[in-house]
């Protein structure tokens, strides 16, 4: 047998942009635009990359005082900035990080930048770069509001705490540049990513396709398209032809359905006909793309049905429900991983580190399913083990914290509560 060579669209096509002097995101350097348009115009999608952003989150950074603290100038928390990115890394599969040094090479800034906004330097011909681009419009989609100025671009150094000096005096000095972008891809070092969803793409497009024909039909009272007919009858001018059109547009759409038409027809007139257009029955169809196309979107994200809101027979008990979490946590783990390491990496060069993280404690917490359950009713026969941790004066605080956490599963703040006033 002969097998014929198989080939597909290029996902991502980029190219030099000599005018402006990146790397073109994009045929028309609006990737990231076009996917935000496509997922926002899919309900299955919208629904599935927000729940993958969510479980990125998780329930934030872990450490006490870090999650609280302040970053940036524009007094944002560690854990604000951990929700962008979160949002961006499931929307796109990057994301970046801006940040700000001093001449002691001390992080004071660090601040997240929409991902959409960024472009690769384009490509020298050593094939290296070593700058990124930002601008508010990429895609030309606000040119109505604001032109779209090569001037507006703002060119930023990749995150390098080796080159520090050495871009500052390329830049002119200090007060000359803009300091570093930590450029995060999916698909590896200075390239753009595709999100985990690339392969669902047209399946959400095509989901929009079918809600547009829903809302068609409900609009024109699920009635066929067709022709209205008037035979002999010739109107006496363009305006009474005008007039008729009118009337006929006063008696479609659903706000419409069940009035009635009054025509008077003169001696000899023949009367009008409508003449529906003939069509195939494809309900039954429709009813199949309307439930396959949304488990073929959840399977790119890997997320089980319950998540979006999908009835699994369970009337999402919580049983099934916890399962859920516990899957997707272990789903999404791999980006959470991501982002502390990032963390860890760059937050080392913080100016008051020791005072906002002493432990160096970037963890994330993992999303949890909570019930309506007293601590007593989660722990069951396993109460009075914990109780008895608890109340071991024989052992110090921190020991015994550390031991209901670990061994008991009983939340940090939950632990705070118990030992409060046994200090």
């Amino acid at each position: 047998m002969k097998l014929a060579a198989l080939k597909s669209e290029t996902q991502l096509r980029t190219r030099n942009d000599k005018a402006l002097g990146v790397q073109n995101y994009g045929e028309r350097n609006d990737y990231p635009q076009k996917l935000m348009e496509v997922v926002g115009a899919s309900v299955t999608g919208g629904s599935c990359v927000g729940q993958f952003a969510r479980f990125v989150f998780g329930r934030g950074f872990r450490a006490r005082e870090f999650y609280k603290a302040v970053i940036n100038a524009k007094g944002e928390t560690a854990d604000d900035v951990l929700d962008k990115i979160a949002h961006d890394f499931a929307m796109f599969g990057g994301f970046a990080l801006h940040f700000n040094w001093n001449a002691l090479h001390e992080i004071t800034s660090v601040a997240h930048l929409p991902f959409e906004w960024l472009r690769l330097q384009a490509l020298k011909d050593d094939y290296t770069f070593d700058k990124i681009a930002m601008h508010p419009d990429w895609g030309r989609r606000y040119t109505a509001l604001r032109p779209f100025r090569q001037k507006d671009i703002v060119w930023f150094d990749f995150y390098d705490p080796d080159k520090i000096d050495e871009q500052v005096k390329a830049a002119g000095g200090w007060d000359k540049w803009n300091g570093q972008v930590l450029y995060f891809s999916r698909r590896g070092d200075k390239c753009y990513p595709l999100p985990v969803y690339d392969a669902a793409l047209t399946d959400m497009s095509a989901e929009e396709g079918l809600s547009n024909v829903s809302y068609r039909n409900i609009r024109n009272n699920f009635l066929p398209c067709g022709m209205f007919i008037d035979h002999d009858n010739r109107p006496e001018s363009e305006s009474q032809e005008d007039e008729t059109r009118k009337e006929l547009a006063v008696y479609q759409g659903d706000a419409n359905a069940g009035r009635m038409m009054y025509i008077n027809l003169k001696m000899g007139e023949q009367e009008p006909e409508f003449k529906p257009f003939e069509t195939n029955n494809t309900d039954k169809k429709f009813t199949n793309s309307n439930n396959d196309i949304p488990d073929r979107i959840g399977a790119a994200f890997c997320q089980p049905p319950i998540l979006r809101a999908k009835d699994v027979g369970s009337n999402f008990g919580a049983t099934a429900m916890k399962e859920a979490y516990d899957f997707y946590n272990s789903q999404t783990d791999s980006e959470r991983l991501v982002i502390e390491r990032v963390f860890a990496e760059v937050m080392a060069y913080y100016k008051d580190i020791n005072a906002i993280n002493p432990e160096g404690d970037y963890s994330i917490m993992p999303k949890e399913y909570k019930v309506t359950q007293t601590l007593a009713e989660r722990l069951g026969e396993r109460t009075d083990k914990a109780l008895e941790i608890l109340f071991d004066t024989n052992k110090p605080l921190d020991a015994r914290k550390v031991a209901l956490e670990v061994m008991f599963g009983i939340e940090p703040e939950e632990v705070e509560r118990l030992t409060e006033k046994l200090k």
